[in-house]
């Protein structure tokens, strides 16, 4: 009895840890419940998510955290919580409805054929949280005067340099918001609550500078599916159901001004994904996303429903599949 005693008290002290206090986040988003007790039955109060706390310790057994909150200890289901290290706590940007994980671990640069399209993502716990790419850049001067466009020096230099985007993505797999910085100022956009915050390192203010309707959130997603499938990470991002991104248009255009090259994009039948007789750089459709992965010699093919609509200007519409992989070995979709 006295050995048995002996091994339940040395896993009970493995199964609590002890970590003085740490950071850590709401990741749940419907929120967490408090409790006085570790049993969890004697409510307190609730917290939002996206809402910073402290954590004093957290069983693993039991899957409970205790916090401090309010001068208190109290405690939450260990589940809603994410733990942050003190340099993702330090470089993240925080509001009241999401947050942008910074400072993670960079898993790998992904360089596209333009030098405008290089990617780089980066990984917590084995997941991808977070994205930066280029939504938008400007070819060189030399490449508008060889396009026949009319454009001064002065004209070129005035409209502003290469626009950087960062994706952001829950540890629940949810693609949550975007981080960008525009004239000097920084800004979230928070996908679950539809809203704009201009973001500090100690503060956030709710900002209009960005309607609901910009959000681009078709594009977004689109753009992370493309480097899912580039790495075989078949994952895919959950979207949120507040977004209609299915009737959110993208164009893709990759012709000589983008790349230096035309390319011609296949489009695929749903009958048996074969390719569709269609010869242009540049369509515009609307993302179903519905996934067909195809596996042949050891190779996936990522195979994703798009529709075209009817235009003057092209004799194709209806449903078709495109290949992300072969999508994404030209370039990201920018604005």
């Amino acid at each position: 009895m006295f050995l048995i005693s002996i091994a339940v008290i040395s896993c009970r002290k493995e199964s609590e840890t002890n970590i003085k206090t740490s950071p850590g986040i709401v990741a749940n988003f419907e929120g967490t419940d408090l409790f006085a007790n570790n049993d969890l039955s004697q409510k307190t109060d609730h917290l939002n998510y996206a809402a910073k706390i402290e954590v004093i310790s957290f069983d693993s057994i039991k899957g409970v955290s205790k916090i401090l909150y309010k001068n208190q200890e109290l405690y939450v289901s260990g589940s809603d919580l994410e733990l942050l290290s003190k340099k993702e706590n330090y470089n993240s940007y925080f509001t009241k409805d999401c947050y942008c994980l910074m400072g993670l671990k960079e898993a790998r640069t992904l360089n596209f054929p333009t030098k405008y399209d290089t990617v780089h993502y980066f990984v917590k716990d084995n997941k991808i949280r977070f994205i930066k790419e280029v939504s938008y850049y400007k070819p060189s001067y030399e490449t508008y005067k060889n396009h026949d466009i009319e454009m001064t020096q002065e004209d070129y230099n005035s409209g502003g340099p290469n626009f950087y985007s960062y994706v952001t993505i829950d540890r629940n797999n949810f693609l949550i918001g975007t981080f960008f910085t525009e004239q000097n100022k920084s800004y979230l956009e928070c996908y679950n609550k539809k809203t704009t915050y201009e973001v500090a390192k100690n503060s956030s203010k709710l900002s209009e500078y960005y309607e609901t309707e910009e959000f681009n959130y078709a594009m977004n997603l689109f753009n992370t599916d493309l480097l899912f499938a580039k790495i075989d990470n078949d994952n895919f991002v959950k979207p949120f159901d507040n977004f209609d991104y299915k009737k959110q248009a993208i164009l893709i255009d990759q012709g000589e001004l983008n790349l230096e090259k035309n390319v011609k994009i296949l489009l695929y039948s749903l009958n048996n994904f074969e390719p569709v007789s269609f010869n242009d750089h540049a369509i515009l459709f609307y993302y179903l996303r519905e996934f067909k992965i195809v596996k042949k010699e050891g190779k996936k093919r990522y195979f994703v429903k798009i529709y075209i609509e009817e235009d003057e200007t092209s004799d194709i519409a209806g449903e078709y599949y495109i290949d992300l992989k072969e999508i994404a070995a030209f370039a990201s979709i920018g604005d």
